[in-house]
C-alpha cells in the first residue's frame, strides 16, 4: 500500500508495477504505438518509464533519464512543472506555453494515475507533436492574405485602368497630331511609352494573381525570365542586389502556363535575393546540356557583397526535397508545386561562383492523352 503525505506517496511494489510498464506488457506496446512522445512520473515527479519517441526526441536512454525529476529533464529555468497540483487536485491540466525542442513545437499535458483506493499516485506527462499544425495554420493565413491581395490589386489595376486609358488615348491623339520636330512630340511619346508600361506591369502582376488555367503556351525562356526579372526589379532595388541573364544557347521554347511558370520564377528569384543579401548579386544562365538531353537549365548562381560564393544548397535545398513541405514558406511551396507540374528537375552543382540550384525544364510540348 502507498503513504501518502504532503501530496506525495511512497510507491509498494505493485503500484511501482503499475506505473512502469514493461515493453512486453499489452500496455507498453499500445503507448509506444502512439505518436506522442509519454512519460510516466511517480507522485514526486521523478520518471519511471518513457517511450521510445520522447527518448530519441531528447536524445537520452531511458536508464538516463529513469529518476530525473520532470524539471530536471524537461522544464526551462522559470517555468514551473504543475505535476502537485495534478497530484493535490487529482485533475488533468496543459502547459500554457508551447514547448520547442529539437526544432519542433509540442504541446505539453499532465493527466493523473490512480491506484486502487481511486487516488492519484503518480502522472502520465505527454507531448503532442504541433509542428505540422501549426505551419499548416500560419501557411493558410498566408494564402488568405496573398488571396486577399490578389482581389485589391484587381482593384487598384481597374481603377487605375480606366484614368490611365484616358490618359495614353488623348496622348496618341495629340502624337499623331505632332511633327517628329515639333515641340512637345518627345514628351508625349514619353507619356505613351509610360503609360503602356504600367499597363503592362499591372497586367503581368495580375496573372501573378490569377489560379491556373490549364493551359500549354510556348514560351521563350529567356523572355520568360527577363519578364520575372523586371516584376522582381523593385525587391532587387530594395535589396540592393543585382541580377543578370547569360544565355549560353540559342533560346529554346519550353511548354506551359507562361503565367504560372512567370509566378514560379518570380518567387525563386526572390528567395534567391534575400539569401545572397544586401549587396550580393544574382547570376542566372540558360544552358543546354548532354547530361539532360530534351531539357534546358536555369542555373541561379550568387554571390554575396563580399564576392564570397553562395551556397544555395543549403538556403534552397528544400525546392528539390520529396518532403520538404513543413521547411519551406508559401512561395517556395507554390514555386515547387508549378514547376513539378511543368515536368521540370533540379539539381545542385558547384561552379566558378559558388553552389548554385539549376532547374531543368522540358523543350518538347507534353503529351496530351485524348479522352476516350
Amino acid at each position: 500500500m502507498p503513504t501518502w503525505g504532503n501530496n506525495s506517496v511512497a510507491l509498494s511494489g505493485t503500484d511501482q508495477e503499475l506505473l512502469e510498464p514493461s515493453s512486453g506488457s499489452l500496455w507498453g506496446s499500445v503507448i509506444e504505438s502512439l505518436p506522442d512522445c509519454i512519460s510516466i512520473h511517480s507522485a514526486d515527479g521523478s520518471i519511471l518509464w518513457a517511450n521510445t519517441n520522447l527518448c530519441s526526441l531528447y536524445g537520452k536512454s531511458l536508464i538516463e533519464l529513469r529518476h530525473l525529476t520532470c524539471e530536471k529533464a524537461f522544464h526551462r529555468e522559470g517555468i514551473n512543472c504543475p505535476h502537485e497540483q495534478v497530484m493535490a487536485t487529482g485533475a488533468g491540466t496543459q502547459l500554457m506555453e508551447r514547448t520547442r525542442v529539437s526544432g519542433k513545437t509540442f504541446s505539453v499535458s499532465f493527466e493523473p494515475l490512480y491506484n486502487d483506493l481511486g487516488k492519484p499516485c503518480g502522472f502520465m506527462r505527454l507531448m503532442r507533436d504541433e509542428t505540422n499544425e501549426r505551419r499548416v495554420n500560419a501557411l493558410l493565413i498566408q494564402a488568405e492574405r496573398f488571396a486577399t491581395l490578389g482581389q485589391l490589386l484587381s482593384g487598384v489595376a481597374h481603377d487605375v485602368g480606366t484614368p490611365l486609358n484616358v490618359i495614353s488615348g488623348y496622348a496618341e491623339f495629340l502624337l499623331m497630331r505632332t511633327k517628329p520636330d515639333e515641340p512637345g512630340h518627345k514628351e508625349l511619346t514619353a507619356i505613351l511609352e509610360q503609360t503602356r508600361r504600367i499597363a503592362s506591369v499591372f497586367g503581368q502582376a495580375l496573372d501573378l494573381s490569377r489560379p491556373s488555367q490549364g493551359r500549354i503556351d510556348a514560351i521563350e525562356i529567356k523572355s520568360l525570365l527577363s519578364e520575372s526579372l523586371v516584376l522582381v526589379g523593385h525587391h532587387l532595388r530594395r535589396a540592393d542586389v543585382k541580377a543578370a541573364i547569360t544565355c549560353r544557347t540559342t533560346p529554346p521554347l519550353i511548354y506551359g502556363e507562361a503565367a504560372q511558370l512567370r509566378q514560379a520564377f518570380f518567387n525563386l528569384l526572390v528567395n534567391a535575393a534575400q539569401q545572397v543579401g544586401k549587396g550580393g548579386r544574382l547570376h542566372i544562365e540558360i544552358e543546354e546540356t548532354v547530361s539532360q538531353p530534351g531539357f534546358v537549365g536555369l542555373r541561379i548562381e550568387g554571390t554575396a557583397a563580399s564576392g564570397s560564393a553562395h551556397d544555395f544548397s543549403e538556403s534552397l535545398g528544400a525546392v528539390i526535397s520529396e518532403n520538404s513541405a513543413e521547411t519551406m514558406g508559401i512561395g517556395l511551396y507554390l514555386t515547387k508545386h508549378i514547376l513539378d507540374e511543368a515536368g521540370a528537375r533540379y539539381t545542385f552543382t558547384t561552379g566558378e561562383k559558388g553552389i548554385g540550384l539549376t532547374v531543368y525544364l522540358p523543350i518538347k510540348p507534353p503529351v496530351r492523352v485524348a479522352n476516350a
